[in-house]
């Protein structure tokens, strides 16, 4: 596919903000587009921020408008594009699906600047209307992903509906803080402050939302739908195969260490990065708690000054989707972490308190116009020039950098067989 101008981490702003809503609406055919599958799922509560542009300042606002019901939008990576380690799953988790969290709220925006930041500084909460003030609004069993049903929420003079929703805190992501507090004692490292969303962001393999990576029939709840062998493979092949979402944002990001969540998601993530390892040769469908027995290594290939990038890769079970694994295997999990560690991957900036950002530039936040970057001075580009920073930045520093990152991606080729990506056993993949 050709590429703009634009830096890779902001190009991908623009692109997978509206992608589900070209693949559904305005593909051409009479046979729906594979990922029209994602509305199966149903439609969601969903709110805006309250004024147009994005918020000053960092954090996800809890006075929001609330905009109804809709299908959600795909999402990109999680907290800082430079953070040292990055969370993978297979695809974003679902609360709104659960019926004890049918008054979670979704971002709906149609500006730009405002998905970038909710998914800059989204960390440990999501937004929800629970409790008193969900029943208040009128909800209750009959609100289902499959009703019309609308949160009763009356407008304001501007015919805006205003909410107070609370933060709601994702189990999952506060067992990564979990990880990262107990790493820091781990190292001894007592001017940590170690974050979600800063040291440890999160992206998926698919950018789609859906409850599970269900891929057949489940007998234990039947309201799960399924998708076809055909929309699967169309699935695997548009979003992570011909567009390259995934590969593309992790070869801006390079973390130093990756966690792959979940049987699935190693599955699919072995499946597509065969051949790129350098250490410890894991093999698709080997078991999770075997290969946290190994130290394994994913080569990014080798940048123009002779040097080769790595990351580690820790797998660990699924956190919530099966919590008595993972807490059996949470000690190893730790000691891969340490590990990373005593090995130099992650490294603390006893200024800052936070990981050294890896090797490469990011114009994420100036460019969008979401803030400030506070890791600018620490970043050294890939390629072979000085620092690329808000105030000096040019077209040409730009493309250049792009440049290895293309090159990069070019050394880490997909593979030729059809997508596997089955499910087996897990009973969620996505974070």
């Amino acid at each position: 596919m050709p590429y703009t101008t634009l830096p890779t981490e902001v190009e991908l702003a623009f692109e997978v903000m509206p992608c589900n809503a070209l693949r559904v609406a305005q593909e051409p055919g009479k046979i729906p587009h594979s990922c029209a599958y994602f509305r199966q799922w149903g439609t969601y509560h969903s709110f805006d921020y309250v004024l147009d542009g994005p918020p000053a300042t960092p954090g996800i606002p809890t006075k929001v408008k609330y905009v109804g019901r809709a299908p959600l939008l795909p999402e990109p990576l999680s907290g800082c594009r430079k953070a040292a380690i990055l969370g993978v799953g297979i695809n974003p988790n679902l609360p709104g699906w659960q019926s004890s969290k049918r008054g979670a709220l979704n971002p709906l925006f149609d500006d730009y600047r405002q998905y970038a930041h909710y998914f800059r500084y989204r960390a440990v909460d999501k937004l929800i209307v629970s409790g008193p003030d969900y029943l208040k609004a009128g909800g209750g069993a009959h609100d289902t992903p499959f009703s019309d049903f609308v949160l009763n929420i009356p407008p304001d003079a501007n015919g805006d509906r205003l909410v107070n929703a609370s933060l709601d805190p994702q189990s999952f992501y506060v067992a990564y803080q979990g990880l990262l507090d107990d790493l820091a004692k781990e190292m001894k490292w007592d001017k940590a402050h170690l974050q979600v969303g800063e040291d440890l962001a999160y992206m998926n393999m698919v950018a789609c939302p859906s409850a599970r990576w269900l891929t057949k029939k489940d007998d234990k709840d039947p309201a799960l739908p399924p998708m076809t062998p055909a929309q699967k493979t169309g699935i695997v092949n548009e979003c992570f195969r011909k567009r390259r979402y995934f590969k593309r944002q992790l070869l801006q990001s390079l973390p130093s260490v990756l966690l792959v969540i979940s049987q699935n998601t190693t599955d699919a993530f072995l499946e597509e990065m065969q051949g790129n390892f350098s250490r410890g040769n894991p093999q698709p469908k080997e078991r999770v708690l075997d290969l946290l027995e190994r130290d394994v290594r994913l080569r990014y290939g080798t940048l123009p000054d002779g040097s080769t990038l790595e990351a580690k890769v820790i797998f660990s079970p699924h956190i919530t989707g099966n919590p008595a694994e993972f807490a059996a295997a949470r000690k190893k999990v730790m000691a891969q972490l340490v590990s990373a560690a005593q090995a130099g991957f992650l490294k603390l900036n006893n200024v800052s308190g936070h990981f050294v950002r890896p090797r490469g530039a990011c114009l994420f936040c100036p460019m969008l116009e979401i803030g400030k970057c506070d890791y600018e001075k620490e970043l050294q580009p890939l390629s072979l020039q000085g620092a690329l920073t808000a105030a000096t930045v040019t077209t040409a520093a730009v493309v250049q950098e792009k440049a290895v990152q293309m090159d990069l991606l070019d050394q880490m080729p997909s593979p030729a067989a059809e997508p596997v990506w089955d499910t087996e056993g897990d009973t969620n993949s996505g974070l």
